[in-house]
């Protein structure tokens, strides 16, 4: 008898377990397997866009003797104004990363630029006394010349060729330096003046004063020269990145206005920093 019972009770277990161990098969049969890990890759070619500011100073030497700058006695030969301004454009290149750690690639750009500077100085001498011909009244008078001039400097647009070579941290990140080709775009104009004043001992001019002499001069040299810098680059998802970088461009120095009298030579250095964001279009 007891063993009839005890058959009964096991084959009840039997049956009430039967169902539960299907039911739990079927829930694991359902949940979904767990998500693949993201690879990360820096390997493809990409295209983007930057914005920015640069600033340097462009040392300028009056090599024509006119004295055309600024200086504290009124007008000198040398000046070194302050450029500055805005960049922005396009960049596009490609990228192979070599190991789990670096990463090799090559990237070219071009960026409009408002970076600019002006400055404007004045001179002015006299001459007291009786001028023959000119001034015979009692007491003569008092010639005056007045010199002006203003100066412009400009950068329109610059483009760089270089290659990169990083260090990948994270899988994401990316830190690199980078150098190779520059061109730019600069500009040196010179607006002179110079204005004669007679005058006599009671304050009247002299017929026919004052007289000015002017003078308008510009000129624009594509230049070529190096650039050279590092960033960082911080990748989003697999097709897009942002980063900021600095570069410093050196364009070496030239002459402009020459053979005008007001011949400059100005030596032209910079200063970029600027933040983009890059779609890659070889995603891995």
């Amino acid at each position: 008898m007891k063993w009839h019972i005890a058959g009964g009770v096991a084959a009840s277990a039997l049956l009430i377990a039967a169902p539960l161990s299907a039911a739990s098969a079927a829930d694991m049969a359902l949940k979904a397997p767990p998500p693949a890990p993201v690879v990360w890759s820096w390997t493809g070619g990409y295209v983007g866009g930057n914005v920015g500011y640069s600033w340097g100073k462009w040392d300028s030497n009056d090599v024509g003797g006119t004295a055309i700058f600024p200086s504290p006695g009124g007008l000198g030969t040398t000046d070194d104004p302050n450029v500055k301004g805005w960049v922005g454009g396009l960049q596009a290149g490609y990228n192979y990363q070599v190991s789990p750690q670096w990463v090799v690639g090559i990237e070219g750009d071009f960026d409009w630029s408002g970076e600019r500077a002006s400055d404007a100085a004045g001179a002015s001498v006299s001459f007291p006394g009786p001028v023959t011909g000119i001034c015979d009244r009692p007491g003569g008078c008092i010639a005056t010349i007045t010199a002006a001039t203003t100066n412009n400097w400009k950068l329109p647009w610059f483009a760089t060729l270089r290659g990169r070579v990083g260090l990948v941290e994270g899988e994401s990140w990316l830190f690199y330096g980078t150098g190779g080709l520059a061109i730019g775009a600069t500009k040196f104009a010179n607006a002179s003046s110079a204005t004669l004043t007679i005058t006599n001992n009671i304050g009247q001019n002299f017929p026919g004063t004052p007289v000015t002499v002017a003078s308008a001069f510009s000129g624009t040299s594509d230049r070529v020269g190096f650039a050279v810098g590092g960033g960082v680059e911080k990748m989003l998802s697999q097709n897009w990145s942002a980063k900021a970088e600095y570069l410093y461009l050196n364009f070496g120095s030239h002459t402009f206005l020459a053979g005008t009298g007001f011949d400059t030579n100005i030596k032209l250095q910079d200063n970029i920093v600027r933040v983009g964001l890059n779609y890659k279009f070889t995603a891995h």
